[in-house]
């Protein structure tokens, strides 16, 4: 066990440097805020770094602080410390510090791509929806919110620990994707397509594909699509924001696919 009660101390300003993705990428850590999330990340396979305590908060609960992953790593902190470190304004009273994952694609049978989806409310609601509905692999394509970003996470509520993230080129991740996968189906969204998602077979291999918040899926991306669909509403709304809309091209994804189960 290791107090530390400077907020000017190394490990602390280290830490609080993964609130940027430069800070992320360079050390290849990333922050979970919150006893809920730090209990998915101890059950996760994720690798734990370090379990941070806010000395001036209630006792964490023992299942955690005591979880065998802790050994070696628990730090108390100072109110002034824990606040370095922390994201959010009003943070609890535990916090972690977990690796980052090696980036290794393994061009799943049922993946999520995400084509410069920028909100990282929308991305981590995504990532949430795809480990919910049985995808296995998300592709974050250039300009999409970093995954390992502190609201990211947080918006994810663990899905994150539990599905593979890959981050690159959508063009060049879905041409191998489609070259592994002869028979399976890329789908892409537009508002005014003609087909229905409940119209598309998403039962077997499948791609999903969100675009941009504000312009949509990118013409190189959507050029690998075989599919383009919309989504069938009774009301007046034009659209549907980017979560929304994923979450529910990826739960038709998980219904077809369990109907043919049956």
């Amino acid at each position: 066990m290791v107090y530390i009660e400077s907020a000017h101390n190394d490990r602390v300003r280290a830490w609080a440097r993964l609130k940027t993705r430069r800070g992320r990428d360079r050390m290849s850590l990333f922050l979970v805020e919150g006893e809920r999330l730090v209990g998915e990340l101890l059950n996760s396979e994720l690798r734990l770094e370090a379990l941070l305590w806010n000395v001036a908060s209630d006792e964490p609960p023992a299942e955690l602080w005591q979880h065998p992953k802790a050994d070696g790593h628990r730090f108390e902190l100072s109110p002034e410390a824990f606040a370095a470190v922390a994201d959010t304004e009003t943070p609890q009273g535990l916090m972690a510090v977990a690796g980052i994952p090696q980036e290794v694609a393994q061009y799943g049978h049922r993946i999520l791509v995400l084509d410069a989806v920028q909100d990282p409310g929308n991305v981590g609601t995504l990532v949430r929806s795809a480990e919910a509905f049985g995808f296995s692999e998300i592709v974050f394509g250039t300009g999409t919110a970093d995954p390992y970003a502190p609201k990211v996470v947080r918006a994810s509520m663990g899905g994150l620990f539990r599905i593979r993230a890959i981050s690159g080129d959508a063009v060049d991740y879905l041409s191998a994707w489609r070259d592994r996968h002869p028979e399976g189906l890329v789908v892409s969204t537009a508002a005014d397509a003609r087909e229905r998602c409940d119209e598309a077979p998403m039962a077997g291999d499948v791609a999903v594909i969100i675009g941009n918040e504000a312009r949509g899926v990118s013409d190189g991306v959507r050029h690998l699509a075989q599919r383009c669909v919309s989504i069938p509403m009774a009301g007046r709304a034009e659209s549907l924001n980017a979560a929304m809309a994923g979450t529910i091209l990826l739960y038709e994804a998980y219904r077809q696919a369990s109907n043919r189960a049956i």
